[in-house]
């Protein structure tokens, strides 16, 4: 039986460790991490990663007001902020149900941990409110 004694966290320091935590989560399974900024290591071995502060860009398009032209310049726009915030990648989550879907579907690569499974957001809140 495994006790905390056995799990150690650290920062990704190096494009090294960086690849390295890339490399096991694509062998176990196909689940590579994403933006991982830390590594777990279980008696030595990688065995996970975290990813702190990661790039997301939650979005909300009105239904009504924007047209599919317009959501491909801004899209475009998100793009460009991202880039100039060094974020030469970005996750953007979307529900199946979202007219969007079928759009970014054909523009981007989808990253899913199973195949033709949804995503689930989870707010974890770190302040005592």
């Amino acid at each position: 039986m495994s006790s905390l004694l056995d799990i150690r966290i650290e920062a990704i320091t190096t494009q090294d460790l960086y690849d390295k935590v890339v490399e096991e989560g694509g062998k176990d399974g196909g689940r590579h991490p994403l933006f991982p900024t830390h590594v777990v290591y279980k008696n030595g071995d990688i065995a996970g990663a975290f990813s702190i502060g990661a790039p997301v860009v939650f979005w909300w398009m009105h239904t009504q007001r924007i047209r599919h032209r317009d959501s491909l310049a801004i899209f475009q726009a998100a793009d460009t902020l991202m880039n100039q915030n060094g974020y030469g990648s970005y996750v953007l989550p979307c529900e199946p149900e979202s007219p969007y879907y079928k759009l970014l579907t054909n523009k981007l690569m989808k990253f899913s941990g199973t195949e033709g499974g949804d995503w689930s957001l989870f707010l974890n809140h770190t302040t005592g409110d």
